[in-house]
């Protein structure tokens, strides 16, 4: 009778070519909403208050954590898709308000994209 091999010096498989990842969708209204709703609330709040001093600061951070996640999502379309929601919320607003925005976001890397 024929002993079993007891010892397995057998090759690991080869290793596959491994597909390149899909591009990501770009972002939809949808997507973008709840950072532009974020955005927009903080907005708000800094012109119904003060324009320098802590408070003003911690408002410029939240603006750039949420342009960061946005860019995380999807690029520099999700940026102008939440640029464009901002904007259409108050005309009356809006060119203040994406000023200040583009100032908060500038060096963003457009991630994702």
């Amino acid at each position: 009778m024929k002993r079993p091999l007891t010892t397995n010096f057998s090759a690991p498989p080869p290793e596959r070519a491994h597909p390149p990842e899909p591009a990501p969708a770009a972002a939809s209204w949808r997507d973008v909403a709840p950072f532009a709703a974020a955005l927009i609330a903080t907005l708000e709040a800094i012109e119904a208050g003060q324009k320098a001093g802590p408070a003003m600061r911690a408002h410029r951070s939240a603006m750039r954590r949420q342009g960061e996640a946005a860019a995380a999502l999807g690029g520099s379309e999700a940026l102008e898709a939440v640029l464009d929601q901002v904007a259409d919320a108050d005309a009356a607003r809006a060119e203040r308000r994406l000023a200040l925005v583009r100032e908060v976001w500038a060096g963003l890397p457009a991630r994702g994209a």
